[in-house]
């Protein structure tokens, strides 16, 4: 695992990134590290194809200056979103400190943009390593390797999305997530909202993913004990839920408000990395639109595990202060026979 830099995303390139995502107007966004920072550093629009805009990345390219290229291919995944190509650009002449400090930055970058994003990437150090033929010749390589079953490919898909679906994008601070965003129902929004109010009348929000739709619809709304949250999810199909739990703790009244992912071992693989990768989206409106505090989030793959005992304990963590005891070593025994 490579040492990273703590060098983090600006919010002027999560901003450009997002919004290039949406669009789909830019082909070439340069990024370079500034003040400790990533920040944006030329872009290009779309012209033509992945293949013939190719050509327009040796423009961002110099001989001394290391930095990144998100490259927007005409590829699409399984969720409809178009592909990036992920490049980093160290050439050799560059000074170490630069190059020790792109290399280390590479993941940071990659993740905090959301790693669902990027479906390949390139290191390289001279620029006609990032020509298309240079691209080509890339591909070539990695279709060389042992290929996957569609049933494997399917599974990575999962594992990246599940992965990512924990690294939110710096642009979470703002309205945007990592990894995909669809819109709400009004149903939705005005259910959660609804959970602001002092005085509640549900406390209870379940969300489920219309797949063909592409859309966040309302699953159901109600007031619930927590006794019966267990019994209010599907054993074989993900959901989102906000639970708003009010309850006294240490002689003092409390409201918890928890946001839930359950993602059940037997659903479908598609339903898993759609879930999975829209989980960051849902938790920002709740937190920004809202104004929701998430006091805890939690995941689970049994929606039997969310008894009132696993809660308090999420809620309420025991921390162990006791001291350790210290056992002294034995001394070595002695060497040789032994003496009767």
């Amino acid at each position: 695992m490579s040492h990273q830099s703590g060098i983090r995303v600006s919010q002027e390139l999560a901003d450009l990134f997002a919004n290039a995502v949406n669009k789909n107007n830019l082909r070439i966004i340069r990024v370079s590290i500034v003040n400790e920072s990533l920040v944006p550093n030329g872009t290009k629009d779309i012209s033509g194809n992945s293949d013939s805009d190719f050509a327009g990345v040796g423009e961002f390219l110099e001989e001394k200056v290391p930095c990144y290229i998100l490259y927007r291919l005409d590829s699409k995944s399984l969720t409809e979103n178009y592909e990036w190509l992920f490049m980093a650009y160290v050439p050799d002449l560059a000074k170490v400190r630069d190059k020790m400090l792109y290399a280390s930055t590479r993941a940071t970058l990659s993740k905090e943009l959301g790693d669902t994003h990027f479906v390949d990437s390139m290191y390289g150090t001279t620029v006609s390593e990032f020509t298309l033929e240079g691209y080509q010749k890339h591909k070539k390589h990695q279709d060389a390797e042992a290929p996957l079953t569609a049933r494997e490919k399917e599974l990575a898909e999962v594992k990246i999305a599940e992965a990512s679906a924990n690294a939110f994008s710096y642009s979470a601070r703002k309205s945007h997530a990592a990894g995909i965003s669809f819109p709400m129902s009004d149903e939705a929004v005005q259910a959660i909202q609804g959970l602001q109010q002092s005085d509640l009348t549900n406390n209870f929000v379940k969300l489920s993913l219309d797949t063909d739709k592409e859309k966040i619809e309302l699953d159901e709304v109600r007031k619930i004990d927590i006794n019966d949250l267990a019994s209010s999810f599907p054993t074989d199909s993900p959901r989102f839920a906000f639970y708003v739990y009010q309850h006294t703790h240490n002689g003092q009244d409390v409201r918890s408000n928890i946001f839930i992912y359950i993602c059940p071992q037997n659903s479908k693989i598609r339903e898993r990395m759609l879930y999975s990768s829209c989980r960051g989206s849902v938790i920002t409106f709740g937190e920004s639109e809202a104004n929701i505090t998430i006091t805890k989030k939690l995941e689970t793959n049994e929606p039997a595990e969310l008894t009132k005992e696993y809660i308090l304990e999420e809620l309420y963590p025991v921390i162990d202060t006791a001291p350790k005891s210290f056992s002294r070593p034995k001394p070595p025994g002695r060497k040789g026979a032994v003496r009767t």
